[in-house]
């Protein structure tokens, strides 16, 4: 049996490049953080896949082989010809959030499952092919990601920042926001991610907010209005910088100083109770001994 802990994302930058019949193209600027899903893996002695979610958000469908993770563990079993497995998912990123889980379950799955079997095998080309953000969080940190994800160029950031996120009471379905976008602000877009990138390795977050941005942002919030009212509380905090992640419903607020973070924090609480939290950027690949000694993460190389 092996646990892996599989990480969120936000994405403090979201450009729409371009569109295709199959996928759109993105340029975006990412950080995982410590935030995560908990993933157990168990050797069985047929070839039966078996997953169940658990947790916070938490939902086993009658229809496991639908699931990213019951996917994951298909294209593992059939790529590298090992045994069936148990699956058991800790869900405590939210779906539906913007923030990466289903993307978080095919890095995390795949990656207990390298573990469990003992195989030294790239799983990049595995998980590029099931989510556009999955290769991604293989090994998380400050990346720039684009195509679909696919392209990553880590950033050399040192910066430790702090989010203070609201999670909107509902979510908001990412394809419905795409067609949206496509049909109300395609090419609209003047977020610049060469700036944004300077920006974040300088932690100029005053200059970050004037060119970043969420292309998304407009057409989730006519699927969901909360995002709007969440952003500005948010904003109201004196943030350095706050946004939408992915395609909502998530919204944060970006913070050099914990005290800051924790102040916003305690504003918020009475009104949003456990849909507002502080989290952290985490970067998987930069481990201190003591945490390789009592966990396993993505980002041992993947």
């Amino acid at each position: 049996m092996v646990i892996v802990k599989s990480y969120a994302k936000l994405n403090i930058a979201l450009k729409i490049t371009g569109k295709n019949q199959d996928y759109h193209s993105l340029d975006s600027i990412v950080t995982s953080v410590d935030k995560f899903d908990e993933i157990t893996a168990k050797k069985r002695k047929d070839d039966k896949i078996i997953i169940t979610f658990i947790g916070r958000y938490g939902f086993t469908p009658k229809r496991q082989a639908d699931t990213n993770a019951y996917k994951s563990a298909k294209l593992f079993i059939d790529t590298f010809n090992v045994s069936g497995v148990e699956i058991t998912i800790k869900r405590n990123i939210k779906t539906g959030g913007g923030m990466g889980g289903s993307s978080a379950d095919i890095a995390g799955v795949l990656y207990a499952m390298k573990k469990l079997f003992k195989l030294s095998c790239d799983l990049k080309p595995l998980a590029d092919s099931l989510g556009s953000d999955s290769g991604y969080l293989l090994s998380g940190g400050f990346a720039r990601i684009s195509n679909r994800g696919e392209v990553i160029k880590k950033l050399d950031v040192d910066q430790k920042y702090y989010f203070v996120v609201i999670y909107a009471k509902g979510g908001v379905n990412t394809k419905e926001c795409f067609d949206l976008y496509d049909e109300k602000f395609l090419g609209s877009s003047d977020i610049s991610c060469d700036e944004c990138e300077e920006c974040l390795k300088k932690g100029d977050l005053t200059a970050l907010s004037k060119v970043s941005g969420n292309d998304l942002y407009m057409p989730a919030t006519l699927l969901n209005p909360e995002i709007k009212e969440n952003l500005q509380a948010l904003k109201s905090l004196s943030p350095e910088y706050a946004c939408m992640t992915g395609s909502g419903s998530t919204c944060f607020a970006m913070y050099k100083e914990y005290e800051m973070a924790s102040w916003a924090h305690s504003k918020l609480k009475k009104a949003y109770g456990d849909r507002v939290e502080i989290l952290s950027s985490f970067d998987p690949t930069k481990l201190t001994f003591f945490d390789k000694l009592f966990n396993v993460y993505p980002g041992e190389n993947g």
